[in-house]
């Protein structure tokens, strides 16, 4: 039986990509990190990643302005941090990092810093800076990318049988676990 659902709650029936650290770094050189539940790969080929931002928030602004933007996939192991990065401002508490007790990784190409101890960093390049103005829809380019070896097998990054899982929105106060992988038609 199929049931109606109200429409403040549909967004929780597609809930992208996994939960993830944007970063990014002001004008002024100060580091910025967010929580992103809203995220997903949008081409494989040149590498482009979309994320969903809040129009008037610092990081937004710092990528409007620099053009450039991080991902840091965390594990398990950051569930806090990542709460955390969500429940608060930079144009309050300056740089989140050092507010939150975050560890940094330098960018290796671009100037951004990124969560320590996170599975997967990705640096990117915004595609398309008028569609970020609109809508908080950044488009990235990714033009370098690192994995924890742990977490890379056969070309691919993967949670399975390892220490920690990423993390996915299930709505605003939980999550579930990635899954073990499959190939496509596979009992």
């Amino acid at each position: 039986m199929l049931i109606q659902i109200p429409s403040d709650e549909i967004w929780t029936t597609m809930t992208g990509g996994p939960a993830i650290f944007v970063t990014s770094r002001s004008d002024k050189g100060v580091d910025d990190v967010m929580a992103c539940a809203w995220s997903t790969i949008c081409n494989m080929a040149p590498a482009r990643f979309c994320v969903s931002l809040m129009l008037p928030h610092q990081t937004t602004e710092n990528l409007i302005k620099t053009g450039v933007f991080g991902i840091s996939i965390p594990g398990t192991d950051l569930q806090k941090a990542l709460l955390g990065s969500g429940c608060c401002s930079g144009r309050v508490v300056g740089d989140k990092f050092e507010h939150l007790k975050l560890g940094k990784v330098a960018g290796l190409t671009l100037p951004v810093s990124f969560v320590e101890g996170a599975l997967a960093h990705i640096e990117c390049r915004v595609v398309d800076p008028n569609l970020l103005k609109r809508t908080g829809l950044a488009i990235g380019e990714a033009v370098a990318a690192r994995v924890n070896d742990q977490y890379w097998e056969n070309g691919c990054f993967t949670c399975d049988g390892r220490p920690q899982s990423t993390m996915h929105s299930a709505g605003e106060t939980m999550f579930t676990m990635r899954g073990p992988r499959k190939g496509w038609g596979e009992d």
